[in-house]
């Protein structure tokens, strides 16, 4: 018994292949969704240990989507679909050019929705009634005379077998986009302080900047805050300046990107470069003695003391009482004492133990902005492909193919009418023919 050789091809355009592609990229996606993508290596030996964070590492799990094993799953698939469709398209190709137009005896065992009438006349007048009669209901009908028989073809919705192959096109053309965007894209991210500027962005497993042909300047950044105190909304007002010269002013929100020369620049996060508060100390106890400090968040010496003070955090509205700094505040010999200074409770005392009571007067703080980019040339493929993936499930679903036959002969001393009809939603199309054997009852010569 002779082994039956390997056939590539055959390979290639097997439902099972695609089943088991699809499967494959299935369980893969779900590592992709539930691994944060796009973090440091620290982050994932934190959240992982080491042991799991190297495999993360090795399988280019951090950004998966862009990985060579993903792509190489994505182009097989592919490949798949193509090899699928170059199998199976011509057989349908040649049906639709060359239907059977005739409905002789062989056809008619196999419809299901088939009938004959038997009427009394010569054969010519009922050809012309029949005839008549299928172009003021469809239009365009076929007619051909054999053996003293006269047959009708009528067809609509030809091409809706190609719905499927159309949908599988597109599915191609998003999956080559999807290869494109994941081989010469790239996700990456920038920090900005505000007033700064840079030419450049960080990639994810890059040990170099990533420069881009234009300036990217953050002119300004800032926050809005629900009555409770807490972000409403963070904006990043930027410039696009080339050569000295600035082409865009936009800005930038959760939700409201801004792309320029392929780039996406994303609103994703910030922080405080630099604190500065101005409070007014005074001692307690012994002559009393003011100060006005000027605080940041490292420690300054309250003057002739060995005690220091600096800035923990700011809140806008804490506890409903509007804008209060929290101090630290570490006198010798004592551990570090945090407390909040109110603005709108001047006379308040927060920390009663202590040797010196603070007064609010100003508070200033400077940001950065942080920003995820992205490149992906291929989206507009991924664009076209989904239009087209529309325009196929609308043909596969919503245009409906239907084919009818007549046969109009003489038989005996009547003449014979056998019609015939078919579609793949039969159940849509019985009621139709019904209502054609009913109008062929009724029709007169």
């Amino acid at each position: 018994m002779t082994k039956k050789k390997f056939d590539f091809f055959e390979f290639l355009a097997s439902i099972k292949l695609a089943v088991i592609l699809l499967i494959i990229l299935a369980i893969t996606s779900i590592f992709g969704t539930i691994i944060p993508q796009n973090e440091s290596f620290d982050k994932y030996v934190h959240m992982y240990g080491e042991v799991w964070a190297r495999i993360i590492a090795t399988f280019e799990l951090y950004d998966m989507y862009h990985s060579w094993w993903f792509v190489f799953l994505l182009a097989l698939f592919t490949l798949n679909l193509i090899v699928c469709s170059i199998k199976r398209l011509p057989p349908v190709i040649n049906q639709i050019k060359n239907p059977n137009k005739i409905l002789d005896e062989n056809l008619e065992k196999n419809l299901t929705l088939v009938d004959t009438l038997k009427k009394k006349g010569a054969p010519d007048n009922w050809v012309k009634t029949v005839r008549e009669y299928l172009i003021k209901k469809y239009g365009k009908i076929e007619e051909q005379e054999i053996d003293g028989k006269t047959f009708f073809y009528i067809e609509k919705g030809k091409y809706s077998r190609l719905g499927v192959y159309i949908t599988h096109l597109s599915i191609i053309i998003i999956l080559i986009g999807g290869m494109i965007g994941a081989i010469w894209g790239f996700r990456g991210f920038v920090q900005i302080p505000e007033g700064e500027a840079v030419n450049y962005v960080f990639v994810r497993g890059k040990n170099q900047p990533y420069p881009i042909d234009f300036v990217l300047k953050c002119d300004d950044f800032s926050l809005s805050y629900y009555p409770m105190g807490m972000v409403k909304e963070y904006r990043s007002d930027i410039s696009i300046i080339e050569n000295g010269r600035i082409i865009k002013k936009d800005y930038l929100i959760v939700n409201k990107p801004v792309t320029y020369k392929g780039l996406t620049f994303y609103q994703s996060s910030y922080g405080v470069i630099d604190r500065i508060g101005k409070l007014v100390a005074f001692t307690k106890t012994g002559n009393s003695k003011t100060f006005e400090l000027s605080l940041s968040e490292k420690f300054t010496n309250i003057p002739g003391s060995s005690d220091y003070v600096r800035i923990i955090d700011y809140y806008p509205n804490l506890d409903n009482v509007g804008p209060a700094i929290i101090l630290q505040v570490a006198e010798e010999g004592k551990m570090p004492v945090n407390f909040p200074v109110y603005k709108n409770l001047p006379d308040k005392d927060m920390n009663p133990e202590g040797k010196y009571f603070f007064k609010f007067v100003d508070y200033t703080e400077s940001y950065y902005t942080g920003l995820q980019v992205t490149k992906d040339p291929g989206v507009w493929v991924v664009w076209i492909g989904c239009i087209l993936m529309m325009i196929g499930l609308y043909i596969s679903f919503f245009v409906n193919r239907k084919r009818i036959w007549a046969r109009v002969y003489f038989e005996g001393d009547k003449t014979s009418i056998t019609v015939g009809g078919h579609s793949p939603r039969s159940r849509l199309f019985e009621e139709e023919f019904a209502k054609i054997l009913e109008d062929f009852k009724e029709l007169k010569v």
